[in-house]
């Protein structure tokens, strides 16, 4: 428990420093953002090429924000539960570009694909330059 504190401990401060390359803001507007979360959620998209692929012990202090889905009333009435993992794909400015659910129970997917799309990582960079990066987010669905 004490390394799990220390942990997010040492995320929060990492990700409470700001870079000089972070004081821009490049933050879309509600209409920009919007589109950008419709385009995310368009079936069938081909996965766009990334530089990096990220695994989920990478992802400390990376999410700036990580949307918690909304449990389908349809899923809570039939009494479904469980994981639901997205494949995502951040773009240089860290917002999801691209998202496909690749495990998980039809009815609670469409849940988690809407708030994948909605997530915000800190951008990712690779020689001071910044790239897309694929990574998996993975939702618990548990009965209340």
């Amino acid at each position: 428990m004490l390394k799990l504190i220390v942990c997010a401990f040492t995320c929060l401060m990492l990700f409470s420093v700001a870079s000089p390359q972070d004081t821009t803001d490049k933050n879309p507007t509600s209409e920009a953002r919007r589109k950008l979360v419709e385009t995310c959620l368009t079936p069938d998209r081909p996965k766009p090429s990334v530089e990096k692929e990220r695994k989920a012990h990478e992802l400390c202090g990376k999410a700036i924000n990580l949307l918690k889905p909304e449990y389908p009333e349809e899923a809570k009435a039939r009494g479904i539960s469980g994981r639901v993992s997205i494949e995502v794909v951040s773009d240089e400015d860290g917002n999801v570009i691209w998202a496909k659910a690749v495990e998980g129970d039809p009815l609670l997917q469409q849940a988690a694909l809407r708030a994948a799309c909605q997530s915000i990582y800190s951008p990712e960079r690779i020689s001071n330059r910044a790239i897309k990066v694929a990574r998996v987010i993975t939702y618990n669905f548990l009965p209340k």
